[in-house]
């Protein structure tokens, strides 16, 4: 009974995708940190700098929401994680079995403090590689009923991080055509010009024509005494 309420909550849980990455980015920032204390060790430290490093580009690449940075950092997920198995492999026995003799307590303890963060760290970083594996099944399962139009490097919400979001087409109006077009597009500025300049001569043409039959008024207006 218990483990069937307790599965009842879980389930939706983890189909909500705003919390789901919500948990990845707090995961990331245990990364940082782990990366960050386990980098004042004497020795054994270089994979640390570089989880650091790959932790701080999957941040960026959730606040870019960039589709290419974010498959850059799930190759980089995978091969952080056989790096960390390497890493305790060659290093973990010689770390443990420190001996007091030759070296001092404050750099034993540094070594054996890289040692737990880079467990801890190991482990937030196997249990997000699951999670962003849910997180990535949630995207595609959204993309796949949405029928809107993608671009090939669309958002990172599109698919991996978050589902698609309708794309409200911007509606020009005539008052930023008529501030923006005639400065930024030539042929709008080149044709009012044209249109400015058949109003001149149109203008120019009428003006001309009312003095020419002034003018013919007045002489006929003269010829009318002498014919009498």
């Amino acid at each position: 009974m218990l483990c069937e309420s307790l599965r009842d909550r879980i389930q939706p849980w983890l189909r909500d995708y705003d919390r789901l990455q919500s948990l990845a980015v707090i995961l990331l920032y245990i990364q940082v940190g782990c990366a960050l204390v386990g980098s004042l060790g004497a020795l054994y430290n270089g994979v640390l700098l570089i989880n650091l490093a790959i932790a701080l580009f999957a941040l960026v690449a959730i606040e870019s929401s960039s589709q290419s940075l974010g498959r850059t950092y799930a190759v980089l997920l995978v091969c952080t994680v056989f790096l960390d198995v390497f890493w305790f492999i060659l290093f973990s026995h010689e770390i443990w079995n420190l001996s007091p003799g030759s070296n001092t307590i404050w750099y034993i303890f540094s070594v054996k403090l890289t040692l737990a963060m880079q467990i801890v760290g190991f482990s937030v970083r196997l249990s997000s590689s699951f999670l962003w594996i849910q997180i990535y099944r949630l995207g595609l399962s959204y993309v796949d009923t949405s029928a809107l139009p993608r671009e090939a490097d669309f958002d990172l919400r599109n698919s991996f991080l978050s589902p698609t979001t309708p794309v409200v087409p911007r509606q020009t109006s005539d008052s930023s055509d008529a501030l923006g077009g005639s400065i930024y597009d030539p042929a709008y500025y080149s044709s009012l010009f044209e249109d400015g300049q058949g109003k001149c001569y149109s203008g120019n043409g009428s003006t001309s024509a009312a003095e020419a039959s002034k003018s013919l008024q007045e002489e006929k207006a003269a010829d009318q005494p002498n014919s009498v």
